[in-house]
């Protein structure tokens, strides 16, 4: 854990504290709607598949932490305060659901691995006493640079 982080930190709210909670402890949890069992993230009030209005129902439950890359930006502009380029932010498709999709910043920078569809698995980093951040990596099977 890094004594100093120097970036912004989630706060969690309402709909977001189980999945900050399951984060410290290194889960990654998706909300799940018990009706028709499809996942959302982020936090949803009701289904966006079976749209039960009337008494929607949610658990979040843990994820393999596996996914693919269908997008990633690389910033090479020192935008936000702590980010030192270069950094890559990927958007993830999960492996428990077409279009579950979750951005985070990639560990291995910009690499010559990286492509869409490339695999990926989620790491953990602690940055402060009681934030701990889903981050993704390159696959153990891909080579990193």
């Amino acid at each position: 854990m890094t004594e100093k982080y120097g970036r912004p930190v989630p706060v969690p709210d309402e709909a977001t504290a189980e999945f900050w909670a399951q984060a410290r402890e290194h889960r990654l949890v998706f909300q799940r709607c018990q009706h028709c069992g499809t996942y959302a993230h982020p936090p949803v009030l009701f289904c966006q598949s079976c749209h039960n209005l009337d008494e929607p129902s949610f658990k979040f439950e843990q994820s393999n932490g596996l996914g693919k890359v269908v997008n990633w930006t690389v910033t090479h502009d020192p935008m936000v305060l702590g980010f030192e380029p270069p950094w890559v932010n990927v958007l993830v498709e999960m492996a428990e659901q077409p279009h579950l999709l979750f951005a985070a910043i990639l560990e291995d920078g910009p690499s010559p691995q990286l492509k869409i569809g490339a695999p990926v698995e989620v790491v953990f980093r602690d940055v402060t006493a009681d934030v701990s951040l889903p981050y993704f990596r390159l696959a153990r099977g891909q080579a990193r640079t």
